[in-house]
């Protein structure tokens, strides 16, 4: 299933959610889900690893896309170090063994931010150390717990990218809005996203408009996303099913 939550709304209420489900989440959420599904798996990044490699070309796109972030991202510098990137990722069996040509320009700038990324002993040791976590896909149900506070910005975009791509069934995300990108609309058009923002501020235009196509539960949101959401339920501004609707949008 699809579903937006805004503001305030309690975000544990998808806990009707069957099992087959990934939930990134670092705190009540995780907790509130790991004692509704008894059988539901614990990621923990300073416990466990999995090796992503080799990927298909799909996944290696879009990791690429991660790992080289917004900065830079019409240079042809980067376009040609994702291109480089993608290749090495489809082509070899551990992360730490990336292997190209040192003369060529887009490989070394593809190594250098392999180099990058490899220096976070976390982001190291879940994802070059013997695999101890498995996805079995469509079977089975876990809660990531991804700290965002502990591991900081960048390790908790990654990993929780990460754990997005090598999952096939339902997605819950209660901060969408940090680790949303481009290509995460591929959720929205296979059905299987349940997302939480505090305001729709946080997703960028095109995602944006694929959310509000979802499912929607608005409360203690802004007035202006609650005047968003209302012109989506087709009320006509300034009426009084209009106001009615702001209104109960903006309540927490």
């Amino acid at each position: 299933m699809n579903k937006l939550i805004i503001g305030l709304a309690d975000k544990t209420a998808d806990l009707n959610t069957k099992p087959g489900f990934l939930l990134i989440d670092d705190g009540p959420i995780a907790d509130a889900f790991l004692a509704r599904f008894k059988r539901a798996k614990e990621f923990n990044p300073k416990a466990h690893s999995f090796n992503p490699l080799p990927m298909e070309y799909r996944k290696a796109r879009q990791f690429a896309s991660i790992v080289f972030g917004d900065e830079g991202k019409d240079t042809l510098t980067v376009r040609n170090g994702k291109r480089s990137l993608t290749r090495m990722l489809m082509e070899t069996k551990n992360l730490d063994a990336l292997d190209g040509d040192k003369k060529n320009d887009a490989d070394k700038e593809a190594l250098a931010i392999v180099d990058d990324l490899l220096l976070s002993p976390v982001l190291r040791d879940v994802l070059c150390k013997a695999t101890n976590f498995s996805f079995r896909e469509g079977r089975s149900s876990i809660v990531a717990r991804i700290n965002r506070a502990e591991l900081g910005d960048y390790d908790a975009r990654i990993l929780g990218s990460l754990l997005i791509s090598q999952f096939k069934g339902q997605i819950i995300v209660p901060d969408f809005g940090f680790y949303a990108r481009d290509f995460h609309t591929s959720l929205i058009r296979e059905n299987r996203l349940i997302a939480g923002v505090y305001t729709l501020s946080e997703l960028n235009p095109k995602m944006r408009q694929m959310c509000l196509l979802m499912e929607t539960e608005a409360a203690g949101c802004t007035y202006e996303d609650a005047e968003v959401l209302a012109k989506y339920e087709g009320h006509v501004p300034n009426t009084n099913a209009f106001n009615a609707f702001v209104q109960g949008a903006m309540t927490a």
